[in-house]
């Protein structure tokens, strides 16, 4: 019989899908703003999965759905960085605290997916040649 002794360094990391985002969450370098109706919102960071935004607190509660819109840099230099992709979409917030909420979003459109992810890749280069510079 054979086992392996147990590492005390060992660390755990468990996820309940439904209550939080997968993927890696990217805080954009430049202030986005959040459209819902006639209010604006913060954002915080951003994933391929969903967002989270600054409000007032007790605003929202789980399970509110939110139309949104907003406008992401489509590039890091020169003219491209001048330009905004605009995305649009239905989020449902999973998780609040305080001012903060965590959102989920909800059936995007291809081309918005399309567009968040040119943008969350964009960001991430533009962190890799930011560190190496």
């Amino acid at each position: 019989m054979f086992w392996k002794k147990k590492n005390d360094h060992t660390i755990t990391i468990e996820l309940d899908s439904d209550d939080r985002r997968d993927g890696v969450r990217i805080k954009p370098r430049d202030i986005i703003i959040i459209h819902h109706e006639a209010q604006q919102f913060k954002l915080i960071d951003i994933s391929f999965s969903g967002l989270a935004f600054q409000s007032r607190p007790d605003v929202y509660k789980m399970d509110d759905s939110m139309e949104i819109s907003m406008s992401l840099p489509l590039g890091n230099s020169g003219i491209l960085s001048e330009k905004k992709l605009p995305i649009s979409g239905v989020i449902k917030i999973i998780h609040t605290f305080n001012s903060i909420y965590h959102c989920r979003f909800v059936n995007l459109r291809h081309q918005d997916k399309l567009l968040l992810e040119r943008f969350i890749l964009n960001e991430q280069k533009r962190r890799i040649h930011s560190q190496n510079d």
